[in-house]
C-alpha cells in the first residue's frame, strides 16, 4: 500500500508538472517580438533573455542611434555601426490571444514578457523631435479608439485620411482595397468584428499609399518612426472562437498583411528601414490610454530638491556643451600663446608704430 501510495504520489506529481508547462507555453505562445526586416548594418542576437513589453520603445530607439534615460538591460541588439544608422523604423502591433501566434517570415525573434499592455512610443517620438528642432521627421503613432483611429502625427496628410470605421467601410469597397489584394477568406464585412480588423489593415495601407505618391515625405534627412496597432485579430477570435475557420483565415489575412507591410517599407526606403512585429496578448480589460491630439501637456513641474543636497543629473545637451566649452578653451589658449610669443621677441623700432614715430621725434628735436 505504501508502494502504491508512492506511484501515485509521484504520477500527479509528473502529471501537475506537464500541465503547468504546458499552461506556461499556451500564456507564452504569441508574444514575442519577430523582426521581419533589418539592414545589413543592423544585428540581432538570438538569445534566451526575455524582452520585456516596456523595453520595446527602447529598442526602437537605439536602432535609429537615439539616447534613452535608462540603458537597455536586454541583449538581443548588438551595437552596431555609430556612423549608419536606419533611415525609419516600422513597428506593428498585433493584438492575438495566448494561443494564436503568427506565422511570420522573420529575421530574428525574441520572446516576449508584458510587464505593460502596449509599448508606449510617445517618449521615443518626443526624444526624436528634440534631437531635429529644426527639422521634422515624420513620425505616425496610429490605432483604432472605438470606432475612430486616433493618428498622433504632425502630417497633415495623414490627417486628411479617412478616420473612422464607417469612412473605411466604404473605401474597402473601392477595386484598389485591401480585400481586393489580399484573400480575407469567410471573413464577413457585414461583422462589426470582421470589419473593423479589414478597416485597420486598409488604414495602414492608405498610410503607405500617401507615402508612395508623395515621395518627398521620405526624403527628409531624419530618422522616420511608425508605429501601428491592429486590434482586430483579437475582436475575430472573440467572436467566432480561436479555433474558428474565421479566426484562422483572418490570421493569414494579417500574416499576408505583414509581408505586404514589410516589403512595401524596404521598396520606400530602399532596405534602409528596420521592421518589427509584436504580438501582443493582454488580458482582457487592457485598454491602450490615448491621448486627444487637442489636448494639452502640462507643464513639467519642478523637481523638489531631496535632503542630500545632490546636484541634478546631467541632461542630453551636456556632451554638446561639454564639446563647446572645451573647444573655446582651447582656442583662446592657442590664441593667448600666439600673442604673448609675438610680444615677447618683437622689436620696438622696428614692429611697433608707437616707438618708430617716438624715434624719429627724437632727433628732429
Amino acid at each position: 500500500m505504501a508502494t502504491l501510495k508512492l506511484w501515485r504520489t509521484s504520477v500527479m506529481t509528473r502529471f501537475s508538472v506537464l500541465v503547468f508547462s504546458a499552461v506556461l507555453s499556451v500564456c507564452l505562445a504569441g508574444q514575442e517580438l519577430v523582426i521581419t526586416h533589418a539592414p545589413s548594418y543592423v544585428s540581432f542576437q538570438q538569445q534566451a533573455d526575455q524582452l520585456q513589453t516596456s523595453e520595446v520603445p527602447k529598442v526602437l530607439a537605439h536602432t535609429l542611434g537615439l539616447k534613452t534615460e535608462s540603458d537597455l538591460g536586454w541583449k538581443g541588439l548588438v551595437q552596431g555601426s555609430l556612423f549608419k544608422r536606419p533611415k525609419a523604423n516600422v513597428l506593428l502591433t498585433v493584438v492575438t490571444l495566448p494561443d494564436q501566434p503568427l506565422p511570420l517570415k522573420k529575421l530574428a525573434k525574441f520572446p516576449v514578457n508584458d510587464d505593460v499592455a502596449f509599448p508606449d512610443v510617445e517618449g521615443v517620438m518626443n526624444s526624436l523631435q528634440g534631437m531635429f528642432l529644426e527639422q521634422s521627421p515624420l513620425m505616425l503613432d496610429l490605432h483604432a479608439d472605438n470606432n475612430m483611429f486616433d493618428l498622433k502625427t504632425e502630417e497633415q496628410l495623414f490627417r486628411k485620411l479617412p478616420n473612422s470605421i464607417r469612412k473605411l467601410s466604404d473605401r474597402l469597397l473601392d477595386s484598389d482595397s485591401i480585400i481586393h489584394k489580399l484573400s480575407s477568406g469567410s471573413l464577413n464585412m457585414t461583422l462589426n468584428s470582421d470589419l473593423s480588423l479589414m478597416s485597420e489593415m486598409q488604414m495602414i495601407a492608405d498610410v503607405m499609399k500617401t507615402m508612395s505618391e508623395n515621395p518627398k515625405m521620405v526624403k527628409n534627412k531624419t530618422p522616420d518612426l511608425f508605429s501601428f496597432t491592429i486590434y482586430g485579430l483579437r475582436n475575430v477570435a472573440d467572436k467566432h472562437g480561436p479555433k474558428s475557420e474565421q479566426a484562422k483565415d483572418a490570421t493569414k489575412m494579417v500574416s499576408d498583411f505583414v509581408d505586404h507591410v514589410t516589403d512595401h517599407f524596404k521598396s520606400l526606403y530602399k532596405d534602409n528601414v528596420v521592421v518589427e512585429v509584436l504580438s501582443a496578448a493582454p488580458e482582457k480589460g487592457h485598454v491602450r490610454k490615448v491621448r486627444s491630439l487637442m489636448a494639452t501637456t502640462p507643464a513639467p513641474s519642478k523637481p523638489k530638491s531631496n535632503d542630500l543636497n545632490l546636484a541634478d543629473d546631467y541632461s542630453q545637451q551636456y556632451p554638446a556643451i561639454f564639446n563647446i566649452v572645451l573647444w573655446l578653451m582651447v582656442v583662446l589658449a592657442i590664441a593667448v600663446y600666439a600673442i604673448v610669443y609675438g610680444m615677447w621677441y618683437m622689436d620696438p623700432g622696428v614692429d611697433s608704430i608707437i616707438y618708430r614715430m617716438t624715434s624719429q621725434r627724437l632727433k628732429k628735436d
